[in-house]
């Protein structure tokens, strides 16, 4: 039997407060317009089919099953499958400090690692420090939270500290700082060693936690990656995600804590969902036991990601001449600047999504700072075809929406 339309209305009022902060259709709207028939996207941060490794991962799943199905295919604990955590724990020690397995907790894919340390850690009232702009599902958990954001701007290597240490030293106070340390989702920057050392001093002496967000570091195009900054301090709450380097459909992730987070983040995950999806813990932690492979597909990836982003931004350096953007380092995206005042973001992307091509506005990323002339685009999915055809449908669109806002009557 359906609900009336009043009675509807009454559980509406029902809703917790929470459910009121934080809320926005941007992400859901990415993953929407990814897989919308007819629409190019350079939205969403989603990987390339191209770098999944299908032919391991079978073989693993094969290996597993063929030894180990039943165990895989029960409960598992809630800190994770045991091999799983030792995987997890072997890629932290090989680019930070040394963590062993106990400090481990496995997630379904890094946003829950987030969601359960804003859980564990922020009362109502609480404040976050975070760059501005930022991470969506960081901005969007935290204020769920109930936290209070405090926005620190940020250059091309990554978060001012210096502009976080005046702030403090000003009085202000924070339970954590989160920081996304190698190519900045959407920014593209880097937080450099100095800054990282810096932030690990400034966490001792005020006594908040860094979460370290850094789904992005092997995805580097030239040079090496730069050590966490548990390497500088001890307050340091790591998220691991697999999902750019080895898939996203498994949702196995992981979080490194402090000894004296770790049992609060388990009973967290606990009564969030119990444990991580059992068999897809068994087979990437079969998959990661061969000490061989994952450099190999991390060259590979660097080389293909590499050869995306530079087609991409020689496109738009040809054809589109309104936006403008840093030559990107790593990752998956471009964060752009629209050039000409009369066009926005918000204005452009109807339009666009109208002439078949997606993309993010900024402005959903910003907290403080404006974000309306500013959009990401990521480089990520689409092939040599799409993507010029993409770029094509973009310049198109950005004709109209100029049109549009030169016409006399035409309101911003």
């Amino acid at each position: 039997m359906s609900l009336t339309h009043s009675a509807q209305g009454d559980l509406g009022q029902l809703l917790a407060q929470r459910t009121g902060r934080g809320r926005s259709d941007a992400i859901r709207q990415i993953l929407a317009a990814a897989t919308a028939e007819g629409v190019l996207s350079l939205a969403g941060g989603i990987p390339t089919p191209d770098s999944f490794p299908v032919s391991r991962i079978t073989a693993a799943m094969d290996r597993v099953m063929a030894g180990r199905a039943v165990t895989a295919l029960q409960y598992a604990p809630t800190e994770g499958v045991p091999s799983m955590r030792e995987a997890l724990a072997r890629l932290a020690s090989a680019t930070g400090a040394s963590v062993t397995a106990d400090q481990v907790l496995v997630t379904s894919g890094s946003q829950q690692g987030l969601d359960l340390i804003a859980q564990v850690l922020l009362d109502e009232g609480d404040s976050v420090a975070l760059e501005d702009p930022s991470y969506l599902g960081a901005v969007q958990v935290f204020r769920r939270a109930g936290a209070r954001l405090l926005p620190v701007p940020g250059d091309r290597d990554g978060m001012r500290t210096d502009i976080l240490a005046e702030r403090l030293s000003a009085g202000d106070r924070c339970k954590a700082v989160y920081v996304v340390p190698h190519f900045h989702n959407p920014t593209g920057s880097v937080l450099t060693p100095e800054r990282r050392r810096h932030l690990a001093e400034l966490s001792d002496r005020y006594g908040f936690v860094i979460i370290e967000d850094d789904p992005y570091a092997d995805l580097a195009f030239v040079g090496s990656r730069l050590p966490s900054t548990d390497l500088y301090g001890e307050r340091v709450v790591r998220l691991l995600s697999l999902s750019k380097t080895l898939c996203p459909g498994l949702r196995v992730a992981g979080l490194v804590a402090p000894p004296a987070l770790i049992g609060e983040l388990v009973t967290a995950k606990q009564c969030s969902d119990l444990q991580t999806n059992t068999l897809g813990q068994y087979v990437l932690s079969e998959l990661l036991a061969d000490p061989e492979f994952l450099p190999g597909h991390v060259r590979r990836l660097r080389q293909l990601y590499r050869s995306k982003a530079g087609a991409l931004a020689g496109l738009l350096h040809e054809r589109l001449p309104w936006l403008s953007f840093d030559e990107p380092r790593g990752g998956l995206f471009l964060w752009c600047s629209i050039t000409d005042p009369l066009v926005s973001a918000d204005r452009l992307y109807p339009i666009a999504l109208a002439e078949g091509v997606a993309f993010v506005p900024g402005s959903p990323f910003c907290v403080d700072r404006a974000g309306a002339q500013q959009l990401r685009l990521s480089y990520a999915s689409l092939d040599a075809a799409q993507r010029s055809k993409a770029v094509d449908r973009l310049s198109v669109a950005f004709g109209k929406a100029l049109a549009d806002a030169s016409r006399p009557d035409s309101r911003s």
